[in-house]
């Protein structure tokens, strides 16, 4: 920059501090009229402040003509003499994040954080939350992905850990870093490596099954039937992954899975397997609920014009019966006596539809 240019510069900024000080002194005369007005109220101020206030104008006035300074410089020495010297106070080492916004209440979990979600940048109380705060449309969020998270005591947005960085609050009894968890420890949570992330119940309880891809509990671990992945599917009932499900799945006889309260509603109105309609109660408890049954068939035969004569396929046993009488309470199986049938094919109808179609075919004939 040119010596020019540094004198226009120089010049503007003394001019511009000129008029200040002008300004002041025509500030003061005004303050010194009213003084006069009131002089037995409001004696004159002490010749020592007045020293003091006039330092202060050319020390600034010096800053400003110093140009080896940055602005930046400037404005700190500047506020600096203004302020008595005394010294600003350090920025906080995160954003802070306003109270509301930082304290999402989370009923899910027991934890000192929130967590900020990698996929819209919102503070939640963890995945959970997330997902059903979210609008239609909005995909679930990744657990994995999760990098930053907000202390409930301080609300400073840090880096994903377990302890916070201002407020050295611990964040979760329980913490992995694998699957970005904070929670208690009164789940008994712990990580399975092969299952991909932390399941609850103690890792005692439960052990993994490499040919269903899941810990199963030690207590049914030797009798349960292996189905490979059978668990890397949707609950029938309710359509929810069962592999990362937070509801613990159950076995059926059959073999396929399900959520345990959802077969316990499930069994309030029906007794078979939503996949493969086979009985999901054994066979000894339901037998006397087959020859209720029977029972009440024979009691209450079906009248001539609805008597049918058909094929039956069992759902338990996958054995075709034929030529089987047909009854609107159901058609029992004659090799496992179990009432699971479905009609395959219709014989023969009642005796005045059979009247009726010897008639047509005595009428066609003529």
């Amino acid at each position: 920059m040119s010596d020019d240019m540094h004198e226009d510069m120089e010049m503007a900024d003394s001019d511009e501090l000129d008029d200040e000080e002008e300004l002041d002194d025509e500030e003061d005369d005004m303050n010194d009229d009213d003084d006069d007005a009131n002089a037995a109220q409001a004696p004159p101020p002490p010749a020592a402040e007045e020293d003091a206030a006039v330092a202060r104008r050319r020390a600034i006035q010096e800053i400003m003509r110093d140009t080896t300074l940055s602005e930046e410089e400037k404005r700190h020495r500047i506020q600096s003499l203004m302020s008595g010297g005394r010294t600003a106070v350090a920025p906080p080492p995160a954003p802070v994040i306003p109270a509301p916004e930082g304290n999402a209440a989370c009923v899910h979990y027991e934890r000192n954080c929130n967590i900020v979600a990698p996929c819209c940048n919102r503070v939640v109380g963890c995945r959970i939350c997330h997902d059903e705060l979210s609008p239609a449309g909005h995909p679930p969020m990744n657990r994995f992905l999760v990098r930053e998270v907000v202390c409930k005591l301080c609300n400073t947005r840090q880096a994903a850990g377990n302890t916070c960085m201002n407020c050295n609050a611990q964040f979760g009894e329980y913490h992995c870093g694998m699957c970005n968890l904070w929670m208690s420890l009164s789940k008994k949570p712990f990580h399975c490596n092969r299952c991909g992330f932390c399941r609850v119940g103690g890792v005692e309880a439960f052990r993994h099954c490499n040919e269903c891809c899941m810990c199963i509990s030690v207590t049914v671990f030797d009798t349960h039937q292996c189905l490979r992945d059978k668990y890397k599917n949707n609950c029938p009932v309710c359509r929810e992954d069962m592999f990362s499900s937070r509801q613990s799945p159950q076995d059926l006889p059959c073999g396929h899975a399900i959520h345990a309260h959802c077969f316990r509603k499930l069994a309030g109105f029906d007794y078979r397997c939503p996949i493969c309609k086979k009985t999901v109660v054994s066979q000894q408890s339901m037998a006397a609920a087959w020859e209720a049954r029977a029972r009440d068939i024979a009691e209450h035969p079906m009248p001539p014009d609805l008597q049918r004569v058909v094929d039956i396929m069992c759902n338990d046993c996958e054995t075709k019966s034929h030529s089987q009488n047909w009854h609107f309470l159901g058609i029992q199986c004659p090799r496992c006596n179990s009432f699971n049938t479905v009609v395959e094919q219709v014989l023969s109808t009642g005796a005045g539809d059979a009247e009726n179609q010897q008639g047509n075919t005595a009428s066609g004939s003529a």
